[in-house]
Formats: structure tokens, sequence, C-alpha cells
């Protein structure tokens, strides 16, 4: 009999494992994305700043780079998700990336509590096993 149960408890301690696993990675690309957001927002809000022209490097793949000059410092075209992308201004594009990461940030809150009430499910099946090995031995 504690033979079965303990084999019952491995099992489902193995499942839930591998959920907090996927949620442990899911919650790393969530803070990905999120800080990548947080990145392109601070430096729309330094782009407002500046006077005058603006030289960039311009990424061209490899670690290469060339230099440009951004000419239009009222715009940006910002990915509005699913391939698509919009012309917006400044302030409304930084609107707009204040949104998303809102909406990552209680993404990632709500994936950490799932994650805790995991790691807490996990605590009491271990608990469960050592109690049923008390008993065997």
């Amino acid at each position: 009999m504690v033979e079965k149960e303990m084999e019952k408890l491995a099992y489902e301690y193995q499942l839930l494992q591998a959920q907090a696993q996927l949620l442990a990675q899911n919650l790393e690309l969530l803070t990905l994305g999120r800080d990548e957001f947080k990145a392109v927002k601070e430096t729309l809000e330094e782009l407002k700043k500046t006077e005058g022209e603006v030289e960039i490097l311009v990424p061209i793949g490899a670690g290469s780079f060339l230099k440009g000059r951004i000419t239009d410092k009222e715009n940006a075209i910002v990915s509005v998700g699913a391939g698509y992308a919009v012309e917006k201004n400044l302030d409304s594009a930084i609107e707009y990336l204040e949104e998303r990461i809102k909406e990552y940030d209680e993404a990632i809150a709500k994936t950490q509590e799932a994650l805790k009430k995991l790691e807490a499910q996990l605590g009491e099946l271990a608990k469960r096993a050592q109690e049923l090995q008390a008993k065997k031995a």
C-alpha cells in the first residue's frame, strides 16, 4: 500500500516539477520582453530631450554598423504585434509602450503567483513522501 502511494506521489511530483519548469521559462521570456519594451521607451524619452541632428549607429548584422542620422525626431514606427507596425508621434509611442510594459508586469505577477503555488504543492508532496517513508521504516 505504501509503495503504491509513493509511486503516485513521485508521479505527481514529476508532473508539477515539469509545470514549474515551464512557468519559470515563461517568466524569463516575459521578463526579457518587458525589458526590451523598457529599453525602447527609454530610448524614445532620451530622443525627445535631444536638440539638433542625432547621429546613431544602425545595426546591419554580424556585429556591423553604419553611421546614420535621425531625420524625424517627432515620430516613431512602433510594432503593434502580428508583424504590423504603425507610425506614432513620440508621446503616443511612449504611452503605447507604457501600456505594453504594464501588460507585461501583470503577466509576470500572475506567472510568479502560479509558480509560488506550484512550489507550495511540491513542498506538500515532498512532506507527504517523507511521512510515508517514515511509516515504511
